[in-house]
């Protein structure tokens, strides 16, 4: 396999790993965010969950458009 190849596989995992992470609250609960079903700390817990596995997908895809561009 080529170098090129072996980066070009590396970029599509990644992003479908990035988008998975990205999604998976929504995948995990089966539906999108809303306050109006969750109460007091759990609404703290939900926001903070959802935003940071937003982040880890959005870093798994950045770098792997990182080692696909070096």
């Amino acid at each position: 396999m080529t170098n090129q190849k072996s980066k070009t596989i590396l970029l599509i995992l990644s992003i479908i790993l990035g988008i998975t992470i990205a999604i998976a609250p929504i995948l995990i609960t089966g539906r999108t965010y809303d306050e109006s079903k969750v109460m007091g700390s759990l609404l703290t817990g939900e926001f903070v969950t959802r935003t940071s596995s937003l982040i880890l997908g959005l870093i798994v895809i950045y770098d792997g458009i990182k080692n696909f561009l070096k």
